[in-house]
């Protein structure tokens, strides 16, 4: 699957907001039939950046892919990033 087949869009509230600029995470939607590696690889393909950790979750509004950055990688500018 292709990077930009997996991550549908930014998941943009007021929590993943605050988590993006404490340097926590970064939230996706992504395709439901995407698997964790799927998202970390498409995470770091397409923002150069390097994947600790995904999580994610199933809800009404698609699979949320919940990404922490390596150390060393701050999130605050990646989505505007292309």
């Amino acid at each position: 699957m292709d990077a930009y087949d997996v991550i549908i869009m930014p998941w943009l509230t007021e929590k993943s907001m605050d988590a993006r600029t404490s340097g926590e995470r970064l939230e996706f939607i992504v395709n439901r039939k995407a698997t964790k590696a799927q998202s970390a690889r498409a995470v770091a393909q397409i923002f150069d950046v390097e994947v600790a950790k995904v999580n994610t979750r199933i809800t009404k509004n698609g699979k949320h892919a919940s990404v922490k950055l390596a150390e060393g990688y701050t999130p605050v500018l990646l989505p505007t990033r292309t």
